[in-house]
């Protein structure tokens, strides 16, 4: 597929994964988070940074309750205006009956006044979303560019790993020098590493 820009894939992308079933989404998701659970990046985190999955997006709530079972601290991303500048702050996930409300793009998001705020030092992993991904840990987002501010805060060796259906993935994908590559990319079909990250 030829690809002009960021712009024209983020559509293509979103209009084919708009016509997933939700019953294909759920399988594939499962599959998808059994995959992240499986490796040793996973298993040594003591905190991890999730979503809540939005429009289709890869479902987050199988590795959620993974994760909470095994006593993990789960951070979710609450996009919030410090200081002037509208970005991701991570809260700590209390309780997700009463712990969550609709917030930016009515995406569920931390309630504020209940939940813990975690400084991104502390985050051991990152799972990140996106409209497309390539192979080597490329990433096209949303376009606010709000993980691209976020994942520059976290530690250096805090695991950026990127989550998607096998249609999201492709070979390469636009680059630009501010982007943050992924780690890994995993689907429901296999995991992308990208070079040099963890086996």
């Amino acid at each position: 597929m030829f690809v002009k820009d960021k712009r024209e894939l983020r559509k293509e992308v979103l209009n084919i994964r708009k016509e997933l079933s939700k019953e294909d989404v759920m399988q594939k998701s499962k599959l998808i988070a059994e995959k992240l659970i499986s490796f040793d990046g996973f298993c040594n985190s003591k905190c991890i940074m999730a979503y809540m999955d939005f429009k289709n997006e890869v479902m987050t709530g199988f590795l959620i309750e993974h994760c909470l079972n095994l006593g993990k601290t789960v951070a979710l991303p609450l996009i919030d205006s410090v200081d002037g500048q509208k970005k991701i702050y991570p809260y700590e996930l209390a309780d997700r009956e009463y712990g969550l409300k609709p917030g930016t793009y009515g995406i569920l998001e931390p309630v504020k006044e209940f939940s813990r705020r975690i400084d991104p030092k502390d985050i051991d992993l990152v799972v990140v979303p996106g409209v497309a991904f390539d192979v080597k840990g490329g990433r096209i987002g949303y376009g606010a560019g709000y993980y691209d501010v976020f994942l520059r805060e976290v530690r250096d060796d805090c695991l950026k790993v990127g989550i998607a259906f096998e249609i999201q993935v492709f070979p390469n994908i636009p680059k630009e020098e501010h982007d943050i590559l992924m780690d890994a990319v995993i689907t429901e079909n296999k995991i992308y590493f990208s070079k040099g990250s963890m086996p």
